[in-house]
């Protein structure tokens, strides 16, 4: 079962650009990246909004550094990876409609050709 996952991880890493594959890669990176960022206690740093230090030992640039990572990292989340699965169900929804679509035309055309004989 490890072996079938990893096939479908390495197939997913190389989807073509704008494919919903590729939309659905993005999608999960973004989201690993603020999985990493959530779990290192970046949260903390966003006090920096407010005009406070996270931390005084690292800095007022550091924190202001680490805060707005963390403040990326959650739009990114919010605001992209919602735009990005919505983009890739539509591309192979569409991609799935114009391929029937084209089996059904040559149907209907065979259908016309079989009756003309």
């Amino acid at each position: 079962m490890s072996r079938n996952l990893w096939h479908h991880i390495a197939a997913l890493w190389r989807a073509e650009l704008f494919s919903p594959k590729d939309f659905l890669r993005r999608a999960v990176v973004v989201a690993v990246i603020f999985l990493a960022v959530h779990l290192a206690g970046l949260r903390e740093y966003t006090c920096i909004l407010n005009g406070t230090v996270g931390s005084v030992a690292l800095g007022r640039g550091m924190s202001a550094f680490l805060g707005l990572a963390y403040v990326f990292a959650y739009l990114g989340v919010v605001l992209l990876v919602p735009i990005l699965l919505l983009a890739a169900a539509m591309l192979a929804g569409w991609k799935r409609l114009a391929r029937g679509g084209a089996s059904v035309a040559a149907k209907v055309e065979n259908s016309k050709q079989s009756r003309c004989r």
